[in-house]
This record gives C-alpha cells, sequence and structure tokens, in this order.
C-alpha cells in the first residue's frame, strides 16, 4: 500500500487557494472600479460641455433672448455627447492600466493632467466670474501653471493620475447633476412657456405723404473712435460723406450701456433703468421714476406712427422684436446674438455638432457671427427699400466683437485673431460698407429722394477719459435728409433718447431739413444720464 503525498490532499470541490477573495468578491470590486471610472469621466465631460449645459440647462432668462426654442433634439445630442466622452475615458483608464512601461506611464500622466486643464479652461471661457477669478494670473502666469503641472504629471506619473481620478470624482456629483437633469428637462420643455409666433400685420391703408424714416441703430458704434481719434490708416469714406450731407451731433449718449436696456429705451422714448424677463415674449421695463411696465403693453415709436397712417418695419439683432412688438409692426425678423444658440439645433445632428463646436469657442463664435450678420444685413436692406413702410428701424451687430472682417483685405472671415481693437477697426470698416450699400439700395429703389436717415448707436465701445477729466461715453448721431443737405452741426449734450420724437416729427412734417432738425434739436430737453453703473444701467 502506498504512502500518502505530503501536503493538503487534493478534492473535486476546491482548486483556489483558501486566501484569495471570492469570484463575485472580485467582480464586485471590478465592478466598483469601473464605475467610479465612469464617474470620474462623466465629471470631466461636463466640463467640457459647459458653454452647452450652461446655454441649455442653466437658463435665467426664461429663453427671452433665443430665436429656436430648447426641444429634444438639443437634449438628446447634450446627453449623446456627455455619455460618448464617458464612454471614450473609461477606455481610455482601461488602458492606462495595462500599461507597464514607465515611459508610456508618464505620457498617460501628462495627457491626463492635459486634459484636465483644457476642461478647466472650457469652464473659464463659459462664466465670467470664473475667468475674473483667474485671469488675474495673466499670460505668463497661466503657461507657468499649466508647465508646472505637466512637470509634475511626468516626474511622478502613478502619484499624478491617482490625484487626478480623485479629483474628478471630487467633481463627479457636477456630472451626475448634468446628465439628471438633461433628462429631465424632457418633462420641462413638454410643459414649458408658449412660444408665441407673431404674423406682420401690414396695413392696408396707403400713407398720408411720402415722407420715410430709415433708423439705423449700430452696436457699439463710438463717436470718438469713429470721428474724432480714428487711428491712421482706417478709411471710413460712406461715414464720413453720410457726416459731410447730414445734421451731426459730437455731444450724443445713449440711454443706457446695454442693448437689453438702450433699444427699449430708444423705442419707447422712456428712461429705462432695468430690465426683466418675464417669458420668451415680453420683457419687464424698470423706469427711472420706478414704475414697472410691460415693453408689449407700453406705447412706442411703432405704434405712433401707425396712428400717423405709416406701416412700420423692424429688422434686428439680440432682441425678438417681432415676439414683443409684433401688432405694431408690418413686417419683423430678427436673429439672436452669437452669444446664445451655440449649441442648440433644430435636429440632433446640427445640436451635436454645435456642441462639438462650441469646445472650439474663438472659431465657432465668429462662424456664428458672420452667418447672422449675413441673415440680418440681407433682411434689413430688403425692408429699408421696400417702399410700404414709412419707418423702418435696422439694429445691426457692428462693429461690436467678435471681428468678421479683413479690412486689409477686404472680406469677412471667421480668423481674424488679431486682438480686441484691431477687431473692432476692422468691423468699423464693415459697418463703413453697409452704409453705402444702404445708400446704393435707396437710390436702386428710388427711395433715396424722400427718405431721411438717421444713424446713431446703442452704446459706446469703450470709455474714455477726456481732457477734461469726464467719462466719455458718446455716440455718433446723424441726421441725413433726402438727398442730403448742408452739414449742420450740434455741439449742445443731448440724450439719443429723443430718435423717438425726432423721428415722429419727421414723419409729421415738423421737420422738413437739417435746420429745423437742428432747431429741434436744440429745443428738445432731453438730458443726458448723469452716469452708469458698471452693468451699463443709468443714473438719472
Amino acid at each position: 500500500m502506498s504512502e500518502r503525498p505530503d501536503g493538503p490532499p487534493l478534492t473535486w470541490y476546491t482548486t483556489r487557494p483558501l486566501d484569495l477573495p471570492a469570484p463575485h468578491e472580485v467582480r464586485r470590486a471590478v465592478r466598483r472600479q469601473r464605475a467610479l471610472d465612469a464617474l470620474a469621466c462623466l465629471a470631466i465631460a461636463a466640463l467640457c460641455f459647459s458653454q452647452a449645459s450652461r446655454e441649455t440647462l442653466f437658463r435665467a432668462d426664461r429663453d427671452f433672448f433665443n430665436r429656436l426654442p430648447l426641444g429634444p433634439p438639443t437634449l438628446e445630442a447634450l446627453i449623446l455627447n456627455l455619455c460618448l466622452v464617458t464612454a471614450a475615458g473609461v477606455v481610455c483608464i482601461q488602458a492606462i492600466r495595462r500599461v507597464a512601461r514607465s515611459s508610456l506611464r508618464r505620457v498617460a500622466a501628462v495627457a491626463a493632467v492635459a486634459t484636465v486643464l483644457v476642461a478647466l479652461n472650457f469652464v473659464r471661457m463659459t462664466y465670467d466670474w470664473i475667468a475674473g477669478s483667474v485671469d488675474w494670473l495673466g499670460r505668463p502666469g497661466a503657461i507657468a501653471v499649466v508647465l508646472a503641472a505637466l512637470a509634475v504629471a511626468f516626474r511622478w506619473p502613478r502619484e499624478t493620475l491617482r490625484g487626478v481620478r480623485k479629483g474628478a470624482l471630487f467633481v463627479a456629483p457636477l456630472g451626475v447633476f448634468t446628465l439628471v437633469h438633461a433628462s429631465w428637462m424632457f418633462l420641462e420643455v413638454a410643459a414649458g412657456p408658449v412660444w408665441r409666433s407673431v404674423e406682420p400685420v401690414p396695413m392696408k391703408t396707403p400713407a398720408p405723404s411720402l415722407r420715410r424714416v430709415v433708423w439705423l441703430v449700430f452696436a457699439e458704434m463710438d463717436q470718438h473712435t469713429t470721428f474724432e481719434a480714428r487711428p491712421a490708416g482706417l478709411e471710413l469714406p460712406e461715414l464720413d460723406r453720410f457726416r459731410r450731407e447730414s445734421l451731426y451731433a459730437d455731444a450724443a449718449q445713449p440711454p443706457a450701456g446695454t442693448a437689453e436696456v438702450s433699444m427699449p429705451a430708444l423705442i419707447t422714448g422712456r428712461p429705462v433703468v432695468s430690465v426683466l424677463p418675464l417669458s420668451p415674449n415680453d420683457l419687464e421695463l424698470t423706469l427711472a421714476d420706478g414704475k414697472k411696465v410691460k415693453w408689449s403693453a407700453h406705447p412706442n415709436v411703432f405704434s405712433r406712427a401707425r396712428v400717423f397712417g405709416y406701416d412700420t418695419a423692424v429688422v434686428g439683432w439680440y432682441l425678438p422684436y417681432p415676439r414683443v412688438l409684433g401688432p405694431s409692426l408690418g413686417a419683423a425678423e430678427w436673429r439672436p446674438s452669437a452669444a446664445y444658440e451655440q449649441a442648440r439645433g433644430d435636429t440632433v445632428g446640427t445640436a451635436f455638432v454645435n456642441q462639438w463646436a462650441s469646445l472650439a469657442p474663438g472659431v465657432h463664435l465668429r462662424r456664428v457671427s458672420i452667418r447672422r450678420f449675413a441673415e440680418v444685413g440681407e433682411l434689413a436692406l430688403r425692408a429699408a427699400t421696400d417702399g410700404r413702410f414709412g419707418l423702418v428701424l435696422l439694429h445691426l451687430p457692428l462693429p461690436q466683437a467678435p471681428g468678421i472682417y479683413d479690412a486689409a483685405r477686404g472680406h469677412v472671415t471667421a480668423w481674424n485673431f488679431t486682438g480686441t481693437e484691431h477687431e473692432y477697426l476692422d468691423n468699423l470698416a464693415l459697418a463703413d460698407r453697409v452704409v453705402g450699400e444702404l445708400r446704393r439700395g435707396l437710390d436702386r429703389a428710388r427711395l433715396g429722394d424722400r427718405t431721411w436717415v438717421v444713424v446713431s448707436s446703442d452704446r459706446w465701445w469703450r470709455a474714455s477719459k477726456r481732457p477734461d477729466g469726464q467719462v466719455d461715453h458718446r455716440v455718433p448721431f446723424l441726421v441725413r435728409p433726402p438727398d442730403g443737405d448742408r452739414t449742420m452741426h450740434v455741439d449742445g449734450a443731448f440724450n439719443t433718447l429723443g430718435t423717438h420724437d425726432l423721428v415722429l416729427a419727421i414723419l409729421r412734417g415738423s421737420v422738413t431739413d437739417t435746420t429745423g432738425a437742428a432747431t429741434w434739436l436744440t429745443r428738445y430737453q432731453s438730458t443726458p444720464p448723469k452716469g452708469y453703473t458698471p452693468l451699463g444701467r443709468p443714473i438719472y
């Protein structure tokens, strides 16, 4: 009989050492690890799509400034993008765990830190208050921080990867909230406010006279830069010619420093100090006397012109003129600011592409601006040269940033990154071209001999100090009668709020030439604001 071998006997019911964890425990640990990896990657994805999330989920303006309603396609695209980036991140993490060579692990650590820095930069570009708290470092300081972080990742790759994972997990609640909120928004969109569809109501009766007024309001056109301290090399022949044939004022000030306050003030003729969106269809105005009124219910220059018998039209940007002022208009079109609807789309594919394009905000913002300017410009020229309308307001997004024009080459471009000042001057040259196109369009339509053109601005570009120590908030103010007239200068300070009454005086026939306009402005008491808050609100 053979002897038993030394050691524990082999049995049919166990083949694993007793000190190893059970298979179900191993599977549980793997699932937990992958779940944490997914949460970390979801956090990074949420940071990357900060612009899309802010525009889609964190709305504080009731969609008043949006033309495209928030719908399921945009939400579906956001959820899809978050899931795709999360899945790609989990795959990358699994690949990193299988890396054995130290050189590859260093590369992985550097790539992980770079990814986190890029994601944080997207957050900085989305939220101004974060940008303000970070930009104090300046470009050299920011570059030093980035290089230091990458150097640490290269020197201690294992510790860096662990630190990146822990940091991402710390932000994971934001990712979960973004994903859950996007899913919940489907219900909110279904039960959200109704967007009013306004149909123009053209007047069927003929106008009482052939007089017409085209009121052209530029965005951030500055009196000092445009006419008084124009940089060498910048030529504005159309604006110069227009000024030679017009009444011009060099001490005009706007009713506010932001378009959402300034334009309602100009249109109603009342001093507005603040506004509050009530719905996608209306805006609450707080007047200088403290009274609060709805913009849609308050009399305005269009409703008053229609009482005189003149049909009206408006083409603009930034503010939803058709939805608010529709009953007072015979025709209306608008486009939102490029700052809005960068990540939306009427189809999942369009929204998907826009949300990825928003990751390159500089180029994407310029492309959106170019597209919307082209649409607004064409519609504006069409309305201005339509003889049915006695009053036409054109609110155009020039010359404000971003730069969309190359004055040296004479063409529109999305790649003008020459700096804030140079971009503004290039856009100013494009505004000059718009004035020329408008005049030629009126001549082709044979309306130049009966159309007044008023040119002004909704606000200044950059406040500057004058020699007397006062802060300069002036904007251009030009009034050209039909077929031009001799130059007439008005040097008294006044509020462009008075344009409302001046336009109506022209339509009534009370003002017939530049001399009459100058006399009217001299007699009209419209005191400029005493000052403006840092947010551009007027102080009366």
